[in-house]
C-alpha cells in the first residue's frame, strides 16, 4: 500500500510542475499573468500540506501518538509560515538601521545591479540598465555582499538647448519645462533644473537647460522626452560628470 502513495506523490509532483509551465505559458492580460505566477505557489503549498495530512491520517489515525503527531505538524507549520512571511521584514528593519538607504542611489549585489526606485516593508525595487524592475527581497540582501554609490557621486549634470514657440510666455515655459523634467523617473528630484533663455525671435524662443539625470545612461532619455513634448529639437551635450 506504501507504494501507492509514492506513485500518488510522484504524479502530483509531475502534475503542478505540468500546471506551474502551462500557468508561465499561457497568454493572459499583464496584471492576471503576473496574479498567476504569484498564487500558484501557495496554491501548490496547500495541496502538499493537504496530502501530507491525508498520510498521516491514514498510517497513525489509529496510533495513541495520532494527536501529538498532528500538534507537531500543525506547529511546524506555523513556525515555517511565519519565517517565511516575517524573515524579510525582520531583515529590512536591520539593513535598514545598518545602511541608510536612499531612493534613486545606485545599488549592487553579487546578482543584481540599478537604481534603488522603492523601498517596501519586505523587499526594495531597483531599476535595472535594461529598464527593467526587480524587487529583491531583504533577506537576500543580506546574504550577499551589497556596494552602494552615494547618491551625489551618481547625479550627472548635463545640458541641452529647446526652441521653442514663442507664444508661450517666456516664466511660463520656463517653469513648465522644469516641472516635466522634475516628474521624470530619470532625473533627480534634488537638484532644480538650471533655465535660462538664450536666444529671443519673433516666433521662436531658445533655452539652455541645465539638468540632473540619475545616471549618465539616462541624460538621453531626458533630451528624448524634451524634445518630444515641447516638439523641438534638441541637441544634448554632458558637461560634467558629477555633481
Amino acid at each position: 500500500m506504501t507504494i501507492i502513495y509514492f506513485i500518488l506523490a510522484f504524479v502530483l509532483f509531475l502534475a503542478l510542475r505540468f500546471i506551474s509551465r502551462l500557468a508561465s505559458s499561457v497568454p493572459a492580460k499583464k496584471n492576471i499573468h503576473k496574479f498567476l505566477l504569484r498564487a500558484f505557489p501557495m496554491v501548490e503549498f496547500v495541496i502538499w500540506l493537504a496530502f501530507g495530512l491525508w498520510i498521516i491520517n491514514y498510517f497513525f489515525k489509529e496510533n495513541s501518538f495520532y494527536g501529538i503527531l498532528v500538534s507537531i505538524a500543525a506547529g511546524s507549520l506555523i513556525i515555517l509560515l511565519g519565517w517565511y512571511f516575517l524573515r524579510d521584514f525582520v531583515a529590512g528593519i536591520i539593513l535598514k538601521t545598518e545602511i541608510a538607504f536612499e531612493v534613486n542611489q545606485r545599488i549592487k549585489t553579487s546578482q543584481y545591479e540599478g537604481i534603488l526606485r522603492k523601498m517596501g516593508y519586505r523587499s526594495i525595487e531597483i531599476e535595472s540598465e535594461s529598464g527593467e524592475q526587480v524587487k529583491i527581497p531583504y533577506g537576500m540582501i543580506t546574504a550577499n555582499a551589497i556596494v552602494l554609490q552615494n547618491l551625489d557621486e551618481s547625479i550627472h549634470g548635463s545640458e541641452t538647448s529647446l526652441r521653442v514657440s514663442a507664444l508661450v510666455p517666456v516664466q511660463e515655459m520656463k517653469d513648465r519645462i522644469s516641472k516635466e523634467i522634475l516628474l521624470l523617473p530619470w532625473s533627480s528630484i534634488n537638484h532644480e533644473p538650471i533655465i535660462r533663455l538664450s536666444q529671443q525671435e519673433a516666433t521662436f524662443n531658445t533655452f539652455l537647460v541645465h539638468f540632473y539625470s540619475i545616471s549618465n545612461k539616462h541624460t538621453s532619455y531626458i533630451c528624448q522626452h524634451l524634445k518630444s513634448t515641447f516638439e523641438t529639437d534638441t541637441s544634448c551635450q554632458i558637461v560634467k560628470n558629477k555633481v
